[in-house]
Parts: structure tokens; sequence; C-alpha cells
């Protein structure tokens, strides 16, 4: 599976049409998820956010619009690069104070500076999850919580069999089509098979020193969110939400 700078040239390639592809790959559901994982991360006035992956800056806008400051960083320019625009567009340029390249396994960054870390859709593509874990507990303050939304497994037989028909046969398909790159859109469902189901990624965040491990399924399952936080001494439980 691509890694590194081959992900980075692959989304480089598709950043013109990558809003439009969520919109419609998702079935409208994108707008819904950005605002549960914007609430789920507690975002509000404040608050320094650190958004991770952020992309286009969709997910900026999300914690924004709760009154979050905001550093929206991603480590494909061509990606980042349109978010100042779409934050101006939307009234929120005040709130998202900077877009800067960082790569989520080395984050330019002093130690306890964020009240809270999202990274949506992005954790996916690090090659090196424990150590980009590793960079977010350093980087939030004490109590800080970590804000995950990613794709993951319906917990339904039927829905699961559906998404799998539907990930495999049509998204890319119609993803290649849109976006004129059919290996991006073949790279997404075989990510999203490699990636771990919701216990094991919450297995990951405690095993790396997070307490208050968290999921909550979307759409049955079809994407979830993940929260825990830097503890202020000892990680606590893993809980299901």
């Amino acid at each position: 599976m691509p890694q590194g700078k081959q992900v980075q040239t692959m989304f480089s390639g598709i950043a013109g049409r990558y809003d439009l592809l969520n919109h419609v790959l998702s079935l409208g559901l994108d707008a819904y998820w950005w605002r549960r994982m914007a609430r789920l991360s507690g975002a509000a006035p404040d608050q320094l956010f650190l958004d991770v992956a952020a992309g286009t800056g969709d997910s900026s806008l999300a914690l924004a619009r709760r009154g979050a400051q905001v550093i929206s960083t991603d480590f494909t320019q061509a990606m980042l690069r349109l978010g100042p625009g779409k934050f101006r567009d939307r009234g929120q340029a005040e709130r998202i104070w900077a877009s800067t390249g960082a790569d989520a396994q080395h984050l330019p960054f002093r130690g306890d500076s964020f009240d809270g870390l999202t990274i949506c859709y992005g954790i996916r593509n690090v090659e090196d999850r424990a150590l980009a874990y590793g960079e977010f507990l350093r980087v939030l303050k004490p109590q800080g919580r970590l804000t995950i939304l990613e794709f993951s497994r319906p917990r339904y037989p039927w829905l699961r069999a559906l998404y799998q028909f539907y990930s495999r046969s049509l998204l890319p398909r119609i993803g290649g089509w849109l976006s004129g790159s059919p290996a991006a859109y073949s790279y997404l469902p075989a990510s999203i098979r490699a990636f771990p189901d919701q216990p094991a990624l919450a297995g990951e965040l405690s095993a790396a020193g997070f307490g208050e491990v968290r999921w909550t399924d979307l759409s049955g399952g079809i994407v979830a969110l993940h929260t825990a936080r830097k503890p202020a001494a000892a990680p606590g439980a893993m809980l299901e939400a």
C-alpha cells in the first residue's frame, strides 16, 4: 500500500475535486459527520485546537464554527492551499489562525500547547501510527482531548455487505471518473480494509498512553469517532460509548 510521498502525490492530484468527491461518495453524509466530530471534540470558545491532516479545511471549519481557535495543518500543500479562501468565504478566517504544512509523525509545535487535537480521515494514511500518537500526546495539554474521525467497520452484517459492495465495486469507478485518478479511489477502499476496526483502534490509543478512550459509531459504523484524553497521571480505562 502506498505511503508517505506516494500518498502526498496522490492527494495533490485530486485536491481540486476533493470536496465534491467527499460529498458525492458519502451520499451527502459528510456534513453530518463533520458536525458530529466537532461536537464530540468539545471545541468551544477560548480553546486552541490543532487540526492534523485537515485537507481542504472542512474539519477546521467545523471546529471554528463552535468557537474554537484552530491551527489547520496538512502534509499535502496542494490541499492546504485551498483552505484560506474557504475560511474567508465561510466567515471563519479570524478563528483559523494558520494553515501550515505538518507531518503527523513530526509536529512542529511545542509540548502541552493544545486543548484539543483532531485528525479526520488521516490516521489511515500515517506510516507509523505509534509515532503519531506519541506526537499527539506531546502537543496536547494535560487532559487535552484527541478526536479521530475515520472510516471503520459497519456493525450490522447486511450493512457491512452492502458497504463492501459499494466500496469495492462502485466507489473506485465513480471516484476515478470524477477525479481523473482511478489509483486514488482504488487506494481508498483498500486502505479502509487494512485499517483496524473500532476496538483495535481503541486498543492502539490505550496502549499509546491515552486515557478515557471511547468510540461512537456513525451511520451504522461506516465511520467511527474515537475520543481520548492525555492523562494528567496514569491512563484511564478503555470504554465503549
